[in-house]
């Protein structure tokens, strides 16, 4: 009798700690969220993170086990925060140099659902960016470039769709996230047929297929289920074969040469794209992404990746200035504008575009008038603003609030759009 007694007495205690830990857990959640009192009148959704034991994210090799939900405002989120009923996930670290910079914490991440989902409109998928975009003070250059690459630029194949939202994870608020479609081979994402491949440029050579061509591009073979060694060999040698092309002394002929094995319109709009952004890592160096199909047996470049150190916010090999080419200054994109053909191509194309461009700076201007508020709420807790955050562009010390990022930003597209008019007309 005793025995089952104190067994009775053991197992009512675990279960007041637990609850009295549950009770308190969700206290301290909500006295989070309620700290920061603007959050009530966002608009945004939140996403709402534990991982098993508390445990710290702390590494972008090794994932956590966790639980995730997604809400649609903030009454949700103070009602299911504390829950332990969300979808089971994984999390880790997501990144290179933002995940690695000492100047601040904030750290994007990546989340695996264990089973697909629908989120927010975006199709259903199991793995998703949470985008911190801690280099990028306005938060807007890598959806804007992803909105021209939709809607203008649309020859560089699938682009993300991004919803902005809060992250609260293990019970600390952590401020403004993009919760973002991440980039791999999948039919909700960039589809590709059987014998296509997706390629990175990628200084790192940090995955599981990498190989540097004989001209010294440093190329990463992206993985796919199922394939076999063959496959990434193939994948090399493609790569390498379309190189070889590219750097002989009939490349310019339209035959034998190199557009033959391209497709031609995704080269000129993902260049356009990363030119008139001055994107700094496309100057084939990092986040470069292109795919060969098997559909019609030729390389595209694209998707479209990465602009947060693009439109001004960099100061390397002239990338925050408004003058000057950038991306043709390097390996296959400095080969290619040696070809007249290929110059003519990018300047009919840009004519084509130009106004569309010109307009597309109304779409900042709103979407940074529907994310000020929210921008302002992450700045209470990072205080980014006016202050020395990599890469530390010119004049980062007077623009002192989210506007003169905004502003700062738009004028210097608009003076890009002006140079890029007369560099181009004189490659007619």
């Amino acid at each position: 009798m005793s025995i089952k007694r104190y067994s009775f007495l053991f197992s009512l205690f675990f279960f007041l700690l637990f609850v009295s830990f549950a009770h308190n857990f969700r206290r301290s959640a909500e006295a989070q969220l309620n700290h920061y009192i603007g959050l009530k009148n966002s608009n945004l959704p939140f996403v709402i993170i534990t991982t098993d034991g508390l445990k710290a994210v702390n590494s972008k090799e090794n994932y956590r086990r966790a639980e995730v939900l997604f809400c649609k405002d903030f009454a949700e989120a103070e009602m299911q925060i504390g829950d332990t009923r969300g979808l089971k996930c994984r999390i880790r670290g997501h990144g290179n140099s933002t995940w690695n910079t000492i100047y601040t914490n904030k750290r994007s991440y990546l989340l695996k659902l264990d089973e697909e989902k629908e989120l927010f409109g975006m199709n259903a998928a199991r793995k998703w960016v949470l985008q911190a975009n801690v280099t990028d003070k306005t938060s807007l250059r890598n959806v804007y470039s992803y909105h021209i690459g939709a809607e203008i630029f649309d020859h560089a194949g699938w682009t993300a769709k991004t919803q902005f939202v809060h992250l609260v994870l293990n019970n600390k608020y952590l401020g403004l996230y993009g919760l973002m479609e991440k980039l791999e081979i999948s039919p909700a994402r960039l589809n590709l047929d059987d014998g296509s491949f997706l390629a990175e440029v990628n200084s790192r050579l940090n995955r599981e297929w990498n190989f540097t061509s004989t001209k010294g591009v440093k190329f990463s073979i992206r993985e796919k289920k199922g394939e076999t060694i063959d496959y990434y060999r193939a994948a090399e040698k493609k790569l390498q074969d379309f190189e070889n092309v590219l750097f002989s002394d009939s490349f310019k002929d339209e035959k034998t040469g190199y557009r033959e094995f391209v497709d031609l319109e995704s080269f000129v709009d993902w260049y356009l794209i990363n030119e008139y952004t001055k994107n700094h890592d496309a100057r084939f160096q990092d986040s470069c992404f292109l795919f060969y199909s098997s559909a019609d047996k030729k390389l595209h470049m694209g998707p479209i990746w990465d602009f947060d150190i693009a439109c001004g916010n960099a100061q390397h090999h002239g990338s925050g200035e408004t003058e000057g080419l950038l991306i043709q200054s390097q390996h296959w994109f400095k080969r290619l504008w040696e070809d007249e053909f290929f110059r003519q191509k990018v300047a009919e194309r840009w004519a084509d575009c130009r106004d569309k461009v010109e307009n597309s700076i109304e779409w900042i201007l709103q979407s940074a008038t529907e994310l000020e508020y929210d921008a302002n709420i992450d700045n209470t807790i990072w205080q980014r603003f006016g202050r020395m955050q990599w890469p530390n562009t010119k004049g980062y010390r007077q623009r002192k609030t989210y506007r003169a990022e905004v502003d700062y930003m738009t004028s210097w597209l608009k003076e890009r759009i002006i140079w890029l008019d007369s560099a181009f007309a004189s490659t007619e």
